[in-house]
């Protein structure tokens, strides 16, 4: 039973999640002001600049989705508190604010899928004043939206395990330390024969074959990983020794991205902002519209609509995280989540393109990389046109009078 929201702690603020992190050595505003610095120079070259953080500021950033027990901030700990940071980052940089340090995807695998001891040993790895990633590597290639099809194998050995096969568009993973990969040991089996394992990043066998070359995002470094008689040992498999028969890993990987959507989201989010605010101050400094037959009247009218937009986003996205915060199922909340915020930042900053034309791109260049950033985010944990489809099960399977011939019956 779901405890009453009375009994619940209070989320904080973003006053109080800054200060919270103050006191860790990480100065909110002074990141977000170095990541509007560098953004540019981080989205030319796909990499993150040297100066982008404080040394002080490091072990904060690594403890970052690290639960409280294990050292990471204890106003930080809910979905929530986490979604209102991250739109704050992505109104500075969304590349940036997804190449972080931290454990990134694999934190909520971990939780759902390791032993009490690989926890520990896992997230106290990450309280360090030296930058470590996390990654989550589920997808291959040619096996399109069915994750469940993956051709990767895990063979048991007397030394523990061997990972052969390959693994593409992991979110950090040429920077990764330690990569939660899942692999089948009988393809027979389907869901129910993959397994996760935890991969650190210098095991003999794991090769970057290749960074992404993305349109936007480029910061996060997508990249294609080859393992080839991968040599684990016995613990290496994430297990929580409670395991039924019909117990599988794909599990975790469903949590991971029903808890990743929402904060992925509120980064775009927060770029959406920073493209209607941009937009807004272009026009405020004596821009004209880039179509000659707009009037002020017409312009102030788009950026209320793109208030709308973004105001509705955000409220979904709270949801979701208020829920997850409750244990309550989310899948159906993040797959909205993630698809009406896709469709609303291509919208928004396409629009802005029209709006501000060539001069206002020129005199505001982040209105463009926003735009480039909005088509890479899109395909990230799962495409706008796979949500809709998950949306349409979901739909489907909550509805008992739901047919075929109803469904091909609406106009």
């Amino acid at each position: 039973m779901v405890s009453s929201s009375r009994s619940l702690p209070r989320d904080p603020t973003l006053d109080e999640i800054r200060t919270a992190l103050a006191s860790q050595g990480l100065h909110l505003d002074r990141l977000a002001q170095s990541m509007r610095s560098h953004g540019s120079q981080a989205d030319a070259s796909g990499r993150i600049p040297e100066a982008l953080w404080q040394a002080s500021a490091v072990r904060a950033l690594n403890l970052n989705l690290v639960p409280a027990e294990y050292g990471g901030c204890a106003a930080m700990q809910s979905l929530l508190s986490r979604t209102m940071l991250m739109e704050y980052l992505g109104h500075a940089d969304a590349g940036l604010a997804l190449a972080l340090p931290g454990p990134g995807l694999a934190a909520p695998c971990i939780l759902a899928l390791a032993g009490p001891r690989q926890k520990a040993g896992f997230f106290q790895r990450f309280d360090s004043d030296t930058p470590r990633w996390g990654a989550f590597a589920v997808t291959e290639p040619d096996c399109g939206s069915d994750a469940t099809a993956m051709r990767m194998t895990a063979s048991e050995t007397a030394q523990g395990w061997r990972l052969n096969g390959t693994k593409c568009f992991i979110t950090n993973g040429a920077r990764a330390d330690y990569i939660i990969t899942f692999a089948t040991v009988n393809r027979r089996l389907g869901r129910f024969g993959i397994r996760a394992f935890l991969v650190p990043g210098n095991t003999p066998g794991l090769v970057i074959t290749r960074t992404e070359r993305m349109t936007g995002l480029r910061a996060s470094q997508l990249a294609v990983l080859t393992y080839t008689d991968c040599e684990l040992p016995a613990e290496a498999w994430l297990r929580r020794g409670d395991e039924g028969p019909l117990d599988d890993a794909f599990s975790g990987a469903q949590q991971a991205w029903d808890y990743f959507r929402p904060l992925l989201s509120s980064i775009m989010i927060g770029t959406c902002q920073r493209v209607r605010d941009e937009l807004a101050a272009y026009f405020e400094a004596g821009g004209l519209p880039a179509a000659p037959h707009l009037r002020v009247a017409d312009v102030n009218g788009r950026l209320l609509d793109i208030d709308r937009r973004i105001t509705t986003a955000r409220l979904l996205c709270h949801h979701a995280a208020w829920k997850t915060d409750r244990h309550l199922a989310t899948s159906m909340d993040a797959s909205v989540t993630k698809a009406y915020v896709s469709r609303i930042a291509a919208q928004i900053t396409r629009e802005a393109l029209d709006l501000a034309g060539l001069e206002g791109i020129a005199a505001h260049p982040a209105l463009e990389q926003s735009y480039r950033d909005a088509k890479a985010y899109d395909i990230m944990e799962g495409t706008g046109d796979l949500q809709r489809l998950m949306i349409a099960r979901a739909a489907q399977r909550r509805s008992p009078d739901f047919s075929r011939e109803s469904a091909l019956s609406v106009p």
